[in-house]
């Protein structure tokens, strides 16, 4: 495939990845209510725009597949066909192959190897369902006479064709009138599949040069391709009248096998066509006597000059640069001239260069795939208002500076001022903080989004019948949180379709509708997001639960036996845990819910429970609403100070030390009838421990991992909130360390991983 290096590849990428997610999104509603108007005329603009937008690239078998679904649509819309769930099966198959080209344009500019199989194998299954007149009419193609110009197609091209494939030659006119229409003959006839052979030829005697209409489409097109009439006679339908469409008699085709390079332009054949334009060139520059003023059009006969001969060097496979002035570019045409008159060795043709080919770091040099963020103006305008207010308040300290050195102001006048001004540069900070942050909120329909056809997908693989609700999908919250959000998600969807809702059969049995529900649901509240997924299945059974850990040995009996019922829902979170009694693709390797927990327990959040059996489960994950401004407890050990994210903390305690028992090798306290492990910051860090008299500690108690645990510090500081930095250099990695900030006196504070500490 061709490497794309178009500056309107960025602008195609998140346009295309935008109007996919719109065709999907359309194509569930429209399988749900195949009578519905809306999501048919939406699933019908967005792959006809789709098409219309890949056009612009040479992107032939995303175009054309785009082409062969929208003609499936077409029929459909037009009640000539009745939408199926095998024909939404795919259309869904197909976009999903789209958005893996679409992937890997926006990854190394071209489509991957196989493109060109799997768009004509696609495509001919959606085409498959429309039957009737399109393929008569390829059945009529295919066995009408050969026509009279197909006997004017070149001998040594035909010979050169392999035997036993079928080939379709096709005779192109455009209307002479087609360029006013937005019409691309040339761009059409390369979307050909399987193009062989090539050729323009004038549709009429070429004019004298001072008669030629450059508006006009003078060219009639010659061209063989190994494809199908139909699909050839489909890519043309706008323009029937203007195109005849024959296939190749097998007698005509050659018996010996097509060399690589075959059907391209022999060496003579691109050496006269270089010298004639080169000539051309020569003619129009000395046609107006050199560079000068007495020529008052020179400028345009230069720039016209420079690029037919930018565009000759490149047809030769050249990489001479081109000349700014008449001179130069009289001269590069003499050395070109006597390049075409020496013999040159034969090269090998280069190959098209592949992802694998390109060298490493080259998407970097190019730019690399860009990350979007789409923001309203409303938020950027406020951005700009506080970056106004922050230049004046920038220009006020340098006014404030000049009457300090001249002595105007006292120091309590001085100091006065400085207080105001700081306040003011304080405020403004605060709120671009603030707008800044918003600038960074996303709605979390962007991760609700994809699950209806997760959903669709798995009911229908395990036989069940699921109808999702998204509730809250507007709620917002930070890019990073919203992202993080995913992979939990998905766990938790799986989790539910699988293990919790049951059967239609079970269902009816149990008093139940048919249709189980899966609600997904997002709201706000104390600066974080919450997530429930909630589903009326059959819920968890505490026993079943307890005689499953037993069974895998995770857990002693005694400890089994004492756990509460909450307790041993809460058992699925257990590494290595899982009901499933076979392991498939779904579920049984135990690893779902624990990486839940675990994925949200590094972004600052917490996972919660509850279920009742034969009625259903809720699970509920809380999250900050930002990752980027962590809200922080600054405790101290000995003479230095360390961080706490402020979601692990839960209060702070001074705890007498006589109140310190001691339970086998670890220390405890009891808080509120309630025994809490105690664990010392000194030992964890192997820090040396601070000689204090006092009679009480100081203890931070945190929830980790689910439980409370104690931890003795030197002394509590300031809560703060700071922009957390991740570990980089050679502490990259470091465990027991989420990352690092500054301090307002510069120094750097270390932010404890305090599950990765205690573990």
């Amino acid at each position: 495939m061709t490497v794309i290096d178009s500056p309107l590849l960025p602008q195609f990428i998140p346009e295309a990845r935008d109007l996919l997610e719109q065709a999907g999104r359309s194509l569930l509603l429209l399988e749900r209510d195949p009578a519905a108007a809306e999501p048919m005329n939406a699933l019908f603009r967005a792959m006809h725009t789709l098409k219309g937008t890949s056009g612009l690239f040479e992107i032939g078998p995303f175009t054309r597949l785009v082409h062969a679904a929208e003609d499936l649509l077409c029929a459909a819309q037009a009640g000539r066909l009745d939408l199926a769930p095998a024909h939404a099966d795919l259309l869904l198959a197909t976009l999903d192959r789209l958005a893996e080209w679409i992937e890997s344009l926006a990854e190394a500019s071209l489509l991957p190897d196989g493109a060109e199989a799997a768009s004509a194998d696609l495509s001919a299954r959606l085409r498959a369902h429309l039957g009737g007149a399109g393929q008569g009419a390829a059945a009529a193609a295919a066995t009408a006479p050969p026509p009279a110009w197909l006997a004017a197609l070149p001998p040594d091209v035909l010979a050169a064709l392999p035997p036993g494939q079928g080939f379709v030659a096709l005779r192109y006119t455009p209307d002479e009138h087609c360029f006013f229409r937005g019409e691309d003959p040339l761009g059409l006839v390369r979307l050909v599949p399987g193009l062989a052979w090539l050729a323009l030829e004038p549709c009429a005697p070429w004019p004298a040069a001072s008669e030629i209409d450059p508006y006009r489409s003078q060219l009639r097109y010659l061209a063989i391709a190994a494809a199908e009439p139909g699909v050839v006679e489909d890519l043309f339908r706008y323009v029937p009248d203007q195109v005849e469409i024959a296939a190749l008699p097998p007698e005509a085709i050659g018996p010996r096998m097509a060399a690589p390079g075959a059907f391209a332009a022999p060496a003579d054949e691109v050496s006269e066509t270089v010298r004639a334009l080169l000539a051309a060139q020569r003619r129009l520059l000395e046609a107006g006597g050199g560079e000068g003023a007495a020529d008052p059009i020179a400028a345009g006969r230069i720039a016209a000059a420079r690029s037919a001969i930018g565009a000759a060097i490149a047809h030769a496979g050249w990489s001479d640069p081109v000349p700014q002035d008449a001179a130069g570019l009289l001269g590069l045409i003499a050395t070109l001239e006597a390049r075409l008159d020496a013999p040159a060795p034969l090269q090998a043709a280069e190959a098209p260069e592949t992802a694998a080919q390109r060298p490493a770091g080259a998407d970097t040099a190019r730019g690399g795939p860009a990350t979007t963020l789409r923001v309203e103006q409303a938020k950027i305008d406020a951005l700009m208002n506080l970056i106004g207010e922050l230049v004046v308040a920038k220009n006020a300290l340098a006014w404030l500076s000049r009457r300090a050195e001249d002595g105007s102001l006292g120091v309590r006048e001085l100091a006065r001022e400085i207080k105001d001004r700081q306040a003011l540069v304080s405020r403004i900070a605060e709120e671009m903080q603030t707008a800044v942050m918003a600038v960074r909120m996303m709605p979390v329909e962007n991760v609700f989004q994809r699950f209806p056809r997760l959903v669709r997908d798995t009911a229908r693989r395990l036989d069940k019948r699921v109808e999702l609700l998204i509730e809250g999908g507007e709620t917002e919250a930070d890019k990073t949180v919203v992202e993080a959000l995913a992979d939990p998600l998905i766990h938790m969807v799986r989790n539910s379709l699988d293990h919790g809702i049951e059967p239609p059969a079970e269902r009816l049995a149990a008093g139940k509708p048919e249709h189980g529900t899966l609600r997904l649901e997002a709201r706000q509240g104390n600066d974080q997001v919450v997530i429930r997924v909630v589903d009326d299945g059959r819920g968890l059974d505490p026993e079943k639960l307890r005689r499953r850990v037993l069974e895998k040995g995770l857990m002693e009996p005694e400890r089994v036996e004492a756990l509460t019922d909450q307790e041993a829902c809460e058992l699925i979170f257990l590494p290595g845990f899982s009901t499933a009694a076979t392991i498939s693709d779904l579920s049984g390797r135990g690893v779902g819910m624990d990486v839940v927990r675990s994925t949200i327990a590094k972004a600052g959040g917490s996972v919660s429970l509850s279920s009742r059996k034969g009625e259903g489960t809720v699970v509920e994950i809380t999250l900050p609403l930002s990752m980027a401004v962590t809200r922080l407890m600054t405790v101290a050990c000995g003479e230095r100070l360390f961080g706490v994210p402020m979601g692990l903390v839960i209060e702070t305690v001074r705890v007498p030390r006589a109140a310190v028992r001691r339970i086998g090798q670890r220390e405890a306290f009891v808080l509120r009838d309630r025994v809490v492990p105690l664990l010392r910051l000194a030992h964890l860090l192997d820090l040396p421990e601070e000689d204090s008299r006092a009679e009480e500690e100081a203890v931070l108690v945190v929830r980790v991992g689910g439980e409370r645990l104690g931890l003795v510090v030197g002394a509590f500081r300031e809560v703060m909130e700071a922009i957390v930095k991740p570990l980089e250099g050679v502490i990259a990695g470091l465990p027991g360390f989420a990352g690092t900030t500054l301090l307002g006196d510069g120094r750097v504070l270390l932010i404890l991983d305090l599950p990765e500490l205690v573990r």
